[in-house]
């Protein structure tokens, strides 16, 4: 039985406390994970200026599409 998997796409977001998203971005599968954690950094402290009494969560998600060849019963 094969299987594999291919990436999708990168979406980066920022959640406030209440888990609201408050920014969000979505990359192509050849982004740079540095240049994405780069452009969360960034997003982030700038939220964190504005607000500075909320902490904010940045998450980078990467989204995979996974094929499996079905065994004949």
């Amino acid at each position: 039985m094969a299987s594999g998997s291919q990436t999708l796409k990168y979406v980066a977001y920022i959640s406030s406390p209440d888990m609201e998203v408050l920014n969000d971005a979505t990359f192509g599968v050849g982004a740079d994970l540095a240049d994405m954690w780069a452009y969360l950094d960034d997003a982030t402290a700038r939220l964190q200026a504005r607000h500075p009494s909320y902490s904010f969560t940045p998450r980078l998600v990467r989204y995979e599409q996974v094929t499996t060849e079905m065994p004949r019963p």
